[in-house]
Formats: structure tokens, C-alpha cells, sequence
């Protein structure tokens, strides 16, 4: 069994959480699509609450967030910590928000895009990682197609990247940093109903037609499952490599 640490960077609004739960609550299910023997540990970072060693869990997954990672609030600075010292010990995986707080920890930069990006994206294949498993890749060869909720982008890739998938608005869409980070600009955990409820509550930062037009997108076909996929394709693939070299704890 693979014991995966959330690190969960932002809270949901209180009246969405009945039916759509918090942030962490959307990686389980998701990832169940790929492999139904993880267990979960979930710690809030956005109140400060972090693992005391990053060899608690075999893998970390920061979560999405609200925040911009140039606040740099305390909470913010902690989780750099944390990941500066994880990423060297055990595979750390950062989806939205913690894609781009990742690369901003190990020396990239992010800024504000010009435009959000909203509504379900293509991101075509620019590198076919060597862990994902053969069928994987086979899956993947025309790109994957996940639902975007982001303004915030990174700018200038941390030391050490490898674009695996891109797209005009975001050329660094899904990435590995070294050997030990995955990052994914996208939402593969979030459901079509909760972006919408998101995009409908964002409508006029948005503006009225990019955001009817990402409503408009949602019931288009999702790749969900193949991005789960690639998530515990690449955390397996890493710790076998940890097991094969001899593990630091």
C-alpha cells in the first residue's frame, strides 16, 4: 500500500462543501481510478499544519488554493521548507496552485497571466515521460484534456524541468522537476459540477463570455483517469527506484 500525504493549500467555501467537500477530499476518488491501494493522510498547510518528517508518507500532494504563492504568507514559507527537504527524500506531486508552488520553491518564478484559464484544456504531448507505464503512453499520445481554473501561471520554470505537456496558454502545463517532482497546472481531481459552481462565482473576474464559454466546455470529454494514471505511475516508478537504490530513512 502507498501512503500519500495531502498537503492541502486552500479551503473550499463553506456553503460548497455539502455537496463538493474540501480540496483534499477530491484526490482519493481520483486517484482510486488508478490504483484502490493508497492510503491518505491529509495535513492543513494553509493553517500551518505540516509533517513533522517527510518520511511520514511515500509520496506528498499539494492541492490547489486560492492564493497567489507571491503572497508568501507564513503558511506559504513553511510548506517551502517542508518541500525543499521532501523533494530530496520521497516523490512530491503539486496540482494548480501546488504546481506553481513547487517551482517557485526550487527556483522558478510565477506571475499573473494576462488571461485566466478556465474551462476544459487540450495539453498536447512535448515529452512522453520514461515512467509512465507503456499502455499509459499509449493513452496519452494525442495529450490529455482537464479542466483549467487558473490565472496564476509559472513564468520561468524552476532549474532542472522537463515539459511534458503544454499548450499555447500555459507552454509549461505538466512538468517534472529533476527526478522526484511532478507538477500539473490543470484540475484532474475536480469535478465538472464544482468548476461550474467556481466559474459562475468568478463570472465577471473572469468576464461574462470567457466564463459562459468555459460552462459551455464542461460536458466535454475529460481525461480524469489517465491523469490519475500518471500521477501513481510516477510516484510507483519513483519509489522503486528509492527501493532499488536503498531507501534514506
Amino acid at each position: 500500500m502507498i501512503s500519500i500525504g495531502i498537503l492541502e493549500c486552500g479551503r473550499n467555501l463553506e456553503r460548497w462543501l455539502p455537496e463538493h467537500g474540501g480540496f483534499a477530499d477530491w484526490f482519493p476518488p481520483l486517484l482510486a481510478q488508478a490504483d484502490d491501494d493508497c492510503a491518505f493522510r491529509v495535513y492543513a498547510a494553509i493553517d500551518g499544519e505540516l509533517p513533522q518528517d517527510p518520511r511520514l508518507c511515500d509520496a506528498w500532494l499539494l492541492t490547489g488554493s486560492p492564493a497567489s504563492v507571491y503572497e508568501d504568507r507564513p503558511w506559504q514559507q513553511g510548506l517551502t521548507r517542508f518541500v525543499q527537504q521532501a523533494v530530496g527524500l520521497r516523490p512530491v506531486v503539486g496540482i494548480c496552485y501546488g504546481h506553481q508552488h513547487l517551482h517557485a520553491a526550487l527556483g522558478g518564478r510565477v506571475g499573473l497571466h494576462e488571461s485566466w484559464g478556465v474551462g476544459i484544456h487540450a495539453y498536447a504531448i512535448q515529452t512522453m515521460p520514461e515512467w509512465l507505464p507503456p499502455e499509459m503512453a499509449v493513452q496519452s499520445a494525442e495529450g490529455l484534456r482537464m479542466i483549467a481554473l487558473h490565472r496564476d501561471q509559472v513564468v520561468e520554470p524552476a532549474p532542472g524541468t522537463t515539459v511534458l505537456a503544454a499548450n499555447d496558454h500555459c507552454p509549461l502545463a505538466i512538468t517534472n522537476i529533476g527526478a522526484n517532482v511532478l507538477t500539473i497546472q490543470a484540475h484532474p481531481e475536480m469535478t465538472r459540477a464544482q468548476a461550474a459552481e467556481i466559474y459562475r462565482h468568478h463570472y465577471h473576474d473572469i468576464g461574462p463570455a470567457a466564463a459562459q464559454e468555459a460552462i459551455d466546455s464542461l460536458p466535454g470529454a475529460l481525461d480524469a483517469a489517465l491523469a490519475a494514471h500518471w500521477i501513481i505511475g510516477f510516484i510507483r516508478a519513483r519509489l522503486a527506484a528509492r527501493d532499488h537504490q536503498g531507501d534514506a530513512a
